[in-house]
């Protein structure tokens, strides 16, 4: 019920409005189709993104990727929770380090997902930044690459979504924006700063591929 549901929901229901409202442009797609799993990493502006991102996935694997958000902005137990646990697909995680044993470890969480082969969405500045300007990647996405090099990491540029649902703006609105697909990276070495350093160069290059 929940795959059907995630199927209309963003394969129909968000595509279509993200296309024909929107104004949404996709962009090199067929990369998503050629993997049967991934993590995928991109620049994070808006509200939309996540809805965005979960439109361009292949409708046979749509409820197999799961946007990773924020528990202490999310998990409030209200409507907001329950909507993105159960029609966006997230995972809600913890930002904060386990402090005793038993407390959510994030890195744990999104690592149980990737071995149960699924797919994770990350946004590797940790939070919605200022449009075109890029902030210094979290060291995340470098533990789930040393943890599951075998993964692909897929880049995924988003160009003007901002301007549809901007930070502190609660309307959607008309804009020309595209997301593109970037091919899957491939890390010079497994080290953390130079897998962060790949993820961003991906990431632009992403919208000139």
């Amino acid at each position: 019920m929940k795959r059907f549901l995630l199927i209309l929901v963003h394969s129909v229901i968000w595509r279509s409005f993200l296309r024909l409202i929107i104004g949404v442009k996709y962009i090199n797609r067929g990369v998503l189709k050629s993997q049967k799993q991934f993590i995928l990493i991109a620049n994070h502006n808006s509200h939309l993104d996540s809805m965005a991102i979960m439109s361009a996935m292949p409708i046979a694997m749509v409820h197999k990727v799961h946007p990773i958000a924020a528990e202490d902005f999310f998990g409030d137990k209200s409507t907001k929770e329950f909507l993105m646990k159960h029609f966006v697909n997230a995972i809600l995680i913890p930002r904060k380090r386990p402090e005793k044993l038993g407390d959510p470890d994030a890195l744990q969480i999104m690592s149980d997902l990737l071995i149960k082969g699924d797919s994770i969405i990350l946004y590797p500045e940790g939070t919605r930044g200022e449009p075109g300007v890029m902030q210094d990647f979290k060291k995340g996405i470098a533990l789930m690459v040393q943890r599951h090099p075998d993964v692909p990491v897929v880049p995924i540029f988003l160009d003007g979504l901002y301007k549809s649902m901007p930070k502190g703006v609660n309307v959607f609105l008309p804009s020309n924006s595209k997301l593109f697909v970037g091919e899957p990276i491939k890390f010079k070495s497994l080290e953390t700063e130079v897998i962060l350093k790949d993820s961003l160069e991906a990431i632009l290059a992403a919208k000139t591929d």
